[in-house]
């Protein structure tokens, strides 16, 4: 597993930040899985996926397999009072080649805006093959 603290590029201060632990495919031909936690509260809608094209382009420089979801992108949002897990969601990017979008000066890096399918903790358990933080 490689985990880190992702400062993004041409973000606010303290608001392009986030855990990222990467874990690798467990059998053969398995994409990776991408836990990414620790999110502002105060986040454009864009973030994500400005986030996720980042990771892609930095951390899978030699490529990613060939599957319809190359990277299993989890977003974790911890609950607002501390208590439970919070809430998990699987997100799918419409492309995972990272790509300039914007004109001139604001042209950021991305993978589009993603669908989000919610997860339990334990289908999460299973994913990443560890505990989570409860």
């Amino acid at each position: 597993m490689y985990d880190y603290i992702h400062q993004g590029e041409c973000y606010r201060y303290g608001v392009g930040w986030a855990r990222i632990r990467i874990y690798p495919a467990h059998v053969s031909g398995d994409a990776p899985v991408v836990l990414c936690s620790d999110l502002p509260e105060e986040r454009g809608d864009e973030m994500v996926e400005r986030l996720a094209a980042e990771v892609v382009r930095d951390r899978f420089a030699s490529g990613l397999p060939d599957l319809p979801r190359p990277v299993l992108w989890i977003e974790h949002r911890p609950s607002r009072r501390g208590r439970g897990p919070g809430r998990y969601d699987l997100l799918t990017f419409p492309t995972y080649c990272p790509r300039h979008e914007g004109a001139g000066f604001v042209r950021r890096i991305t993978l589009g805006a993603p669908n989000r399918e919610p997860l339990t903790l334990r289908e999460v358990e299973i994913l990443t093959g560890s505990l989570c933080e409860r």
